[in-house]
């Protein structure tokens, strides 16, 4: 989708493209009528940690956005431990206000998806990652060697849970998913707003992935693909469990017993005590963000 390019009619080939605090701002005021069904994606992704609502844990959003899953998450799971990382400054100023109520278990910080250096930092043990609308910046073989570093971070029955558009299998499919999306936008516009303005600036700004030129800082995947490499990566359970508009929920669990990935002998578990969870991130440049979710 767009941040500040999207997919661009012809005559805007101009534009900037990539994510900017611009769009920040945008997604903060107006994501709850850019997101098909939000609501139902966040309450999916609540359901599918793999953990009691008692229990003393570490999950990790990647793009947490606005703060809008990790309220869900926080209200759902007590006790948890939450690390929101975003590329965005904008994203951070607002998580950091949205997540006040819940600072003792909460820490926001800095990352860029595309670098692995964050990732060797994450909290141990670590229950759960959950990703919304940020993981489609990533190339392919990106995707793979995220799913791969993540699973070797999580411990045994941890799972990857992930909300993001996917990349439709032809042309048939991508005219359904962006008549899909439009219907979505227009209609949660009238509901939550009692008007078109916030869907005109959905079209005007070119939201919709699914319509006009890409943008290559868009790179979905097509959703058998990346449940394929999320198997390849080790992960034993693999499901898709809620799609509409071309945004899926989708998900993988670490086995409870075995070897977490074919190459999981040459890395042995270091001993020692878990790490914080506001330890996991770095200060990093603001660009790679996830869109939805937030």
């Amino acid at each position: 989708m767009r941040r500040s390019g999207g997919r661009r009619d012809m005559a805007e080939h101009t534009a900037p493209t990539g994510w900017t605090e611009e769009a920040s701002q945008a997604f903060i005021d107006d994501g709850a009528v850019f997101v098909p069904s939000r609501d139902e994606q966040i309450a999916t992704l609540v359901r599918l940690i793999p953990a009691r609502a008692d229990e003393v844990f570490a999950v990790v959003e990647l793009g947490a956005g606005a703060g809008v899953l990790a309220r869900a998450v926080l209200e759902a799971f007590p006790r948890c431990r939450y690390v929101a990382l975003d590329g965005s400054a904008a994203m951070r100023a607002r998580l950091t206000e949205a997540l006040a109520r819940y600072q003792a278990r909460v820490e926001v910080g800095a990352f860029e998806l595309v670098e692995r250096r964050w990732r060797a930092a994450l909290p141990s043990p670590l229950r759960c990652v959950l990703a919304s609308l940020v993981v489609h910046h990533l190339s392919g073989a990106g995707k793979r060697r995220l799913f791969a570093d993540l699973a070797r971070r999580l411990e045994p029955g941890g799972a990857l849970l992930l909300a993001d558009v996917v990349e439709p299998t032809g042309p048939a499919a991508r005219e359904a998913f962006a008549l899909q999306w439009d219907d979505a936008a227009r209609a949660q516009s009238l509901a939550l707003t009692g008007g078109l303005t916030a869907f005109e600036r959905f079209t005007r700004d070119g939201w919709n992935f699914y319509r006009g030129t890409p943008d290559p800082y868009d790179q979905p995947s097509r959703l058998d693909e990346q449940l394929r490499w999320l198997r390849e990566a080790g992960f034993a359970t693999v499901d898709c469990f809620w799609m509409r508009a071309g945004h899926a929920v989708f998900g993988a669990w670490r086995p409870r017993h075995g070897p977490q990935t074919p190459n999981a002998r040459r890395v042995p578990a270091k001993p020692g005590r878990a790490s914080k969870p506001g330890r996991a991130s770095k200060p990093g440049r603001a660009s790679t963000t996830s869109r939805r979710g937030r």
